[in-house]
């Protein structure tokens, strides 16, 4: 008797603004199968030909059926499957910036249920994906759907039960999954939600009750995904209530890079290792690593390759983090301690190796007169001297043949940090003081962010356009483009300043309100009250 495949793969975000080019995938199949695993997914809200839907993903890099299909062979020959990762009811943000689509929207990120519109989309989107995959596995989303029904459905039909319309919806994607030789997994995260007044975690698996159960066809299986446990007992929990559906279960983990340009790897194993052991304890035999890309995507997908070199081998029981060590540097010719490196921009504070923060991307886009997080930083400016201590460092590692550009991308960032970090600090204490010396002291400090900032960029986008793309880097260089733009015009309002051109600058007689803020953010947080177009991707 056949014995049943088990998966071990990993899911890259091609959908929240960075689109990874067919080399690059094909570079990640070989690293992947290297590191022993068997299972690749690419995960695509709009990014990917859709027969009938010239406008689904367009201008955003989609991936040409021809790509697809590219990939999939290469998959095959190296021993990598390749799952259709997609979306079926939310998540389809950038799709509703069309109107074709917008009027069969329900509201936020949704479809609308019942309506026969999203039945033939849906189906396009199986007909197009069964003509470029090989395998019978296909990922259908439907997580985080938080609002569904309350907006156009309401007007439409009022109010009804959300488990029935959902479980409706589900029905039908499952049919039409079947009908092209599918069988469909989806996040689990909505069943419970419905179930357990909105939160995802619970403490007691027997709030899975037999009505919630009957909603899942006998035909999907369920994703559980959890990148924030810190207690193996959360995971172990959150199995035994899957376990309690008759539908097949599996696991998603984190990779974290999805905080900004720079990954952590350390929180990723710790985490990943809490809940390798639940699985294993509890025969769950079907994981992937998911590696998002939120807010932009800026960070590279190799960037985690330690953490998803240590999940691969602690889901076959090898936890011994030297043995670990030792068979990285084999594989990839540098040292996993080295590689690790990579994880130091985000570490500024003390312990801040375990938490993700991303300090980095909150000095890129923080304010120089506005400065909503210079209170966060320190008089003494141990945060400058922390990235201008790490500069050395990484670029040490900048002509390593295959991952040098990464660390010519870290040092060049860090470099940028330690300049602009305590920018605004300085720029207010000089103002606040009228000494002229003192501003054109500050003045000169604008001028070497400048300086440091284009070595920065040209090799971030080095970085981006050897590995995705060049869908996206749009949004890079109108956030970038804005932080380049805001040091020249500040500069040359405190040179008018300096020389009496005018009395006094609005947004520095302001005084600063402590928000409490630590080294966490976002572009939408620090860009402050600047215009986003669009760049919730």
């Amino acid at each position: 008797m056949e014995t049943e495949k088990s998966y071990l793969g990993v899911m890259l975000d091609c959908s929240r603004n960075a689109v990874w080019n067919v080399s690059t995938v094909k570079r990640y199949m070989d690293a992947l199968k290297k590191m022993g695993y068997n299972m690749l997914m690419l995960y695509t809200e709009d990014t990917y030909e859709v027969d009938n839907n010239p406008k689904f993903g367009y201008l955003r890099g989609r991936y040409s059926k021809d790509e697809m299909k590219e990939l999939v062979s290469y998959g095959d020959k190296v021993g990598i499957e390749m799952i259709p990762c997609i979306q079926t009811l939310a998540h389809l943000n950038q799709a509703f910036r069309w109107s074709e689509y917008r009027s069969y929207r329900d509201c936020e990120d949704i479809l609308l249920i019942d309506d026969e519109r999203t039945y033939t989309l849906i189906e396009n989107m199986f007909r197009t994906l069964r003509e470029c995959y090989h395998t019978d596995k296909i990922h259908i989303g439907m997580d985080e759907a938080h609002n569904v029904g309350r907006g156009k459905y309401l007007d439409q039909h009022g109010l009804v039960n959300r488990f029935e319309l959902l479980s409706r919806h589900l029905n039908r994607v499952a049919e039409l999954a079947e009908k092209y030789g599918f069988k469909p997994m989806m996040w689990s995260d909505m069943f419970f939600r419905l179930a357990n007044n909105g939160a995802y975690y619970i403490s007691d698996p027997n709030i899975v009750t037999d009505e919630v159960k009957r909603l899942v066809p006998e035909n999907v299986e369920l994703v559980y995904w959890d990148y924030y446990g810190t207690k193996q007992e959360i995971y172990d929990n959150m199995i035994d209530a899957h376990k309690r559906f008759n539908n097949p279960m599996w696991f998603a983990g984190g990779a974290w890079m999805w905080t900004g340009f720079t990954p952590h790897n350390n929180v990723s194993m710790a985490r990943t290792e809490l809940a390798m052991k639940s699985c294993r304890e509890k025969n769950v035999k079907n994981i992937f690593i998911t590696c998002w890309g939120d807010d932009g995507g800026e960070a590279s997908a190799f960037s985690v390759i330690p953490a998803l070199f240590h999940a691969a081998e602690v889901y076959r029981g090898n936890e011994d983090m030297e043995s670990i060590k030792c068979k990285f540097g084999e594989l990839f010719g540098i040292s996993f301690d080295d590689f690790m490196k990579l994880d130091l921009p985000s570490v500024i504070g003390e312990g801040s190796e375990n938490l993700t923060e991303n300090p980095d991307k909150q000095v890129v886009y923080n304010d120089p007169f506005l400065g909503l997080f210079d209170t966060r930083y320190a008089e003494d400016g141990r945060e400058a001297e922390k990235f201008q201590s790490y500069v050395p460092v990484l670029s040490a590692l900048s002509d390593n043949s295959e991952f040098g550009y990464l660390f010519k991308a870290a040092a060049a960032l860090c470099d940028f940090c330690a300049a602009k970090a305590m920018l605004g600090k300085h720029t207010r204490a000089a103002y606040d003081s009228k000494d002229k010396s003192k501003l054109a002291a500050v003045i000169e400090e604008y001028k070497t962010a400048d300086r440091k900032f284009d070595a920065f960029y040209y090799a971030y986008r080095e970085s981006w356009m050897r590995e995705k793309k060049g869908h996206g880097f749009d949004v890079q260089d109108i956030r970038l483009g804005g932080v380049k733009m805001r040091l020249r015009s500040c500069r040359e309002r405190l040179e008018d300043y300096m020389n009496g051109v005018t009395d006094h600058i609005d947004e520095l007689d302001e005084k600063l309100i402590d928000m409490g803020f630590g080294y966490r953010s976002c572009w939408r947080d620090t860009s402050a009250n600047v215009i986003s177009f669009g760049m919730n991707y």
